[in-house]
């Protein structure tokens, strides 16, 4: 019995915080920027990036994707994350950033990077950021930076996400032609951002 009522409680618990999810970003407050920028905007925020989603969850290591293009900088797409270092002797650190990245043709850095930039662009102050558990999302640059909180699932912020998602898996993979079969849901999902522009 006892058993069930913690299996009813934890599923009600998981309802309450799927229904408090975001569908839509949010531009950073201060508030945020102090919080946030102190303990761990320093690690994952580039200055060098075009774009980036940095991805917060609430009980795993965080991780990033960056997108690179001009101002001398490489075509490229760089994944960024934090892992248990395994071998850490007593006196070393116990955890560890690694990276990799994947070199690529301009447009397909422009496209990513229109991507974030044009969802950026439409974010607006909102109150559904509530619940116990899931993942806080970054994107942007150093200057503008949009947030969500365990995007909506079906909503074009979860589109967002899932289609970024795959970029870093396509760049951990070391596969420039995985990360290109994604750019006709990027453009796509550029052109529905764009048509949220606030009207005036």
């Amino acid at each position: 019995m006892k058993k069930r009522i913690i299996l009813l409680m934890a599923v009600l618990m998981a309802a309450a915080i799927g229904a408090q999810a975001q569908s839509r970003l949010e531009p950073m407050t201060q508030t945020q920027q102090k919080l946030w920028g102190e303990k761990y905007f320093g690690t994952w925020l580039s200055e060098r990036a075009i774009q980036q989603m940095l991805i917060f969850p609430s009980f795993s290591f965080p991780s990033a994707l960056y997108v690179y293009y001009g101002y001398g900088e490489s075509e490229r797409l760089q994944v960024k994350w934090c892992e248990v270092n395994k071998e850490a002797g007593p006196d070393e650190p116990k955890l560890r950033l690694d990276s990799i990245e994947v070199k690529t043709d301009k447009a397909t850095a422009v496209m990513f990077s229109d991507l974030i930039e044009h969802a950026v662009a439409t974010c607006m102050f909102n109150d559904e950021r509530l619940g116990f558990d899931g993942t806080t999302y970054f994107f942007g640059n150093s200057i503008r930076v949009a947030t969500i909180w365990s995007p909506d699932s079906g909503s074009n912020c979860k589109r967002l996400t899932d289609v970024l998602e795959k970029a870093m898996t396509a760049v951990k993979n070391q596969n420039e032609d995985e990360l290109k079969a994604l750019l006709p849901e990027v453009e796509s999902l550029t052109e529905v951002f764009k048509k949220l522009y606030p009207k005036d």
